[in-house]
């Protein structure tokens, strides 16, 4: 390699890590990374072959006969921001077009990485979170003093969570706290005879913590066969919940309230049902960070996916089936309007689902789980038959969720995602 190709070939390796780095760390699913890095390094005249992990990047090329790697900066922690996944994708799109040079979009990409502000102002999130917990709660037919009730608790533990991400904590510690804020809070409404539908204030609250973006990205990436952050995905997610149950667990016992494993009647539709569904989208997508002009996109695309919900439910499917079956109208829905407006799909389509992350199956199974360990051979066979009921249904709901959002592209986009 001759002195004077040398820097251009840097830069470009640079340009390539950090568009890569970038997507990852903010939560886009490794197919995507791979789709758009490789359309850059295209661009750029570079063949590029990445090794994708979950906490940096490999960067492999060929020039003159020869191999040369880089690996890119650490990935400290996943977030979730799609603004900065759509910023970048339209970046690339620029350089692609001829619009923009290298230079410039390097320097963008520097700018994005280092200074990133929201597009929402703290105090719009918490009270927009807090007012899509309550939907939630609406959703699972809670009361209107419940909708206030979680309203309250969501808003005070997504305070509690961004206060001790300042001050470094670790991360499943502060879910943990939350989980228990809310908990808590929650067991006093009841204590106080606040409500009369207790249920959706004890768990509500934890359902909103849910790592549901990193658990369908786990199963988007082994559906693509990228084995390696999809399995490490869903083991951060694993640990994000388990951290989420002994937390609200812990705040039952505290409060001498505990969380029911008997059958669970899924929530009814009523006219209003359907609004709430897209607080609920709205909510998640302003907490994900989304462009604000397609806001009412996720909210629609939230609609439709409960209201189709409700449909297949009602037709026999199921919640499974159910699950499977929205979530494949949300990604036709998600493509569509993803090409139209050129933002990333996951954008649209993560506020939409992610509300049908069947938190409130998992944490009936994980009470079940334990109450079976302490009662050992006395455990009664209700107990088990519920706990594995609502263990396999949370299972099964959270799978149908990615693998309907990624059909639609392995059946008829599968150049696109």
């Amino acid at each position: 390699m001759t002195p004077t190709v040398l820097p251009e070939i840097d830069q470009k390796f640079h340009l390539v890590l950090l568009t890569a780095r970038l997507l990852l760390q903010n939560s886009a699913a490794t197919e995507r990374v791979h789709r758009v890095t490789h359309q850059l390094a295209d661009s750029l005249g570079i063949e590029a072959r990445l090794l994708v992990s979950y906490e940096a990047i490999t960067l492999t090329t060929k020039i003159h006969n020869q191999f040369y790697s880089r690996i890119s900066m650490p990935i400290p922690v996943m977030k979730i921001n799609m603004m900065v996944i759509t910023q970048v994708m339209r970046l690339v799109d620029d350089i692609q077009q001829g619009h923009k040079t290298l230079e410039q979009v390097t320097d963008e990409l520097e700018l994005i990485n280092y200074h990133s502000p929201p597009n929402y102002p703290q105090w719009f999130l918490v009270l927009m979170l807090g007012i899509a917990g309550g939907s939630l709660a609406k959703i699972f037919q809670g009361d209107w003093p419940a909708f206030l009730i979680v309203s309250v608790a969501t808003a005070l533990g997504l305070i509690l969570r961004q206060e001790l991400a300042k001050r470094k904590f670790n991360g499943f510690m502060i879910t943990f706290f939350a989980a228990f804020l809310g908990g808590c809070i929650g067991g006093v409404s009841i204590k106080l005879g606040l409500t009369i539908t207790p249920e959706p204030c004890l768990l509500v609250p934890s359902m909103m913590l849910v790592p549901g973006v990193h658990l369908i990205n786990a199963i988007l990436d082994m559906v693509y066969n990228h084995q390696i952050t999809g399995i490490a995905r869903f083991n951060f997610s694993l640990m994000m919940l388990i951290s989420i149950l002994f937390g609200l667990l812990l705040s039952g016992t505290f409060m001498d309230i505990p969380v029911a494993v008997n059958s669970f009647k899924p929530p009814q539709l009523e006219p209003e049902s359907i609004l709430f569904a897209g607080v609920v989208a709205a909510g998640f997508a302003i907490l994900f960070n989304v462009p604000k002009g397609i806001i009412w996109i996720c909210m629609l695309c939230g609609m439709v996916g409960y209201g189709m919900r409700f449909v297949s439910v009602y037709l026999g499917f199921g919640l499974i089936w159910g699950n499977l079956i929205a979530s494949m109208v949300v990604g036709f829905m998600t493509v569509y309007f993803s090409r139209k407006f050129k933002v990333p799909s996951a954008a649209i389509a993560f506020g939409a689902v992610v509300g049908m992350i069947p938190g409130i199956y998992i944490f009936r199974a994980g009470s079940g789980l334990i109450l079976m360990i302490k009662l050992g051979i006395h455990a009664d066979v209700p107990l088990i038959a519920n706990t594995i009921v609502m263990a396999g249904t949370g299972l099964l709901m959270t799978l149908g969720i990615p693998v309907g959002l990624a059909l639609p592209n392995l059946l008829f986009f599968r150049s696109d995602d």
